[in-house]
């Protein structure tokens, strides 16, 4: 089986909302993301994936800026590593929390459904299982105020 590299990134507006979009193909509601590039880190694909399908520039929540010096740079670092089975091949999965820099959504790549939501909106769309624990898991960061 082959294993990718792939990315997703939570991103919340001013309003502590959350941008989802709808996948046409799995018929559920996700955060932006999507492959890794040959080449690219992993980060850098989440800002891609952001800008590409929803025309949001990022800046990442969980970043140690003061552990680096001139030899090594901390990179941001993402709140969850996983191992997605899809069938015919696996992703490793790099997922990130962010912050909008502007709350205005640009539908790129014509999802039939994008945009901000509140958790508990959030909640009651179609999820899978694990992008709802997620979900949960960024409220109650997020109540302890990140």
């Amino acid at each position: 089986m082959k294993f990718h590299r792939a990315v997703a990134v939570y991103i919340l507006n001013s309003k502590d909302e959350v941008l989802l979009l709808y996948h046409k193909k799995l018929k559920t509601y996700l955060p932006p993301g999507g492959h890794v590039e040959e080449g690219e880190l992993t980060h850098n694909a989440a800002e891609r994936e952001a800008l590409e399908e929803a025309g949001v520039k990022i800046k990442f929540i969980h970043k140690h800026e003061s552990l680096g010096d001139d030899r090594a740079n901390p990179l941001p670092v993402p709140f969850l590593v996983q191992l997605e089975d899809l069938g015919d091949h696996y992703h490793e999965d790099f997922v990130y929390l962010a912050r909008a820099e502007s709350d205005e959504i640009k539908n790129s790549e014509n999802h039939d459904d994008i945009g901000w939501f509140s958790f508990d909106d959030a909640l009651n769309l179609k999820l899978f299982e694990n992008v709802k624990k997620q979900l949960i898991y960024i409220k109650s960061l997020m109540e302890k105020s990140i």
